[in-house]
């Protein structure tokens, strides 16, 4: 596995460390809901041709609503030569952080 799970609390002192970005692969309406402050919104079912939009030098924290879209992300990600991943567990529904 070329990612990692990273836990809520670890993925919020990285993004707030500016050590990584997040990109978040709901759908928009699901992003507009309510998403990580900064979070770049590219649905899972657009990142194959979308993927001009991540730089594959930055560290990822990718997100979804529970966990399984990040991963297929992650492990979509990981195949094409992206190392910086960090899948977050349990995604939206864990995260306790700020929300805009």
């Amino acid at each position: 596995m070329s990612w990692k799970e990273v836990l809520p609390v670890e993925a919020e002192q990285m993004l707030n460390a500016k050590e990584a970005r997040c990109v978040d692969v709901r759908e928009p309406e699901e992003y507009a809901d309510g998403h990580i402050p900064g979070a770049v919104n590219v649905p899972l079912s657009e990142l194959p041709e979308r993927i001009g939009e991540l730089d594959p030098e930055q560290v990822w924290i990718v997100v979804c609503q529970a966990g399984g879209r990040s991963m297929r992300a992650c492990q979509y990600l990981a195949a094409i030569g992206y190392t910086g991943l960090h899948n977050l567990s349990g995604g939206m529904n864990e995260w306790m952080g700020e929300v805009e």
